[in-house]
């Protein structure tokens, strides 16, 4: 039984940390989905409860996708730890208890739209922050007019 609970904890704290990026047959990149926790939100993800949409750009891809990286940089407590012309995965520490998310964007090859996904590294319950996350950064791009 010890045995079962420790392998299913490894799976929970191990399933939600790092990178959560494929590549396609056609080298286009493609955002994981969520595991079944309430502690990510996604929008690749088939699990309602975790879903929300992608971001869709008011203006070329690659212009748009140089505005997105600079306001995530200007994310309180942001670190980008990887970032090229198509991905970006992001840090994000809470402010009291010092946990780390991971918050990831990636250009679909269309070139007009971009999935999202954001995740906790060790909590099961995220009290909602992720999406909250999201939502924030969708307001900010959208303000800006860089997504509609």
């Amino acid at each position: 039984m010890k045995l079962l609970f420790a392998g299913v904890l490894l799976f929970v704290l191990s399933g939600c940390a790092g990178k959560h990026v494929a590549v396609l047959e056609d080298n286009s990149l493609s955002l994981h989905g969520c595991s079944p926790l309430p502690n990510c939100v996604s929008s690749t993800t088939s699990i309602l409860y975790n879903r929300t949409s992608p971001f869709v750009l008011a203006m070329a891809g690659p212009v748009a996708w140089a505005k997105i990286r600079e306001v995530v940089v200007e994310m309180p407590r942001t670190e980008i730890v990887e970032s090229d012309d198509h991905y970006l995965h992001a840090k994000c520490t809470s402010r009291v208890f010092r946990f780390v998310d991971h918050l990831e964007l990636v250009l679909r090859a269309d070139g007009q739209t971009v999935d999202v996904r954001s995740s906790s590294t060790i909590a099961i319950f995220d009290l909602g922050v992720n999406r909250m996350r999201i939502a924030k950064l969708r307001k900010r791009l959208a303000g800006m007019k860089i997504i509609r």
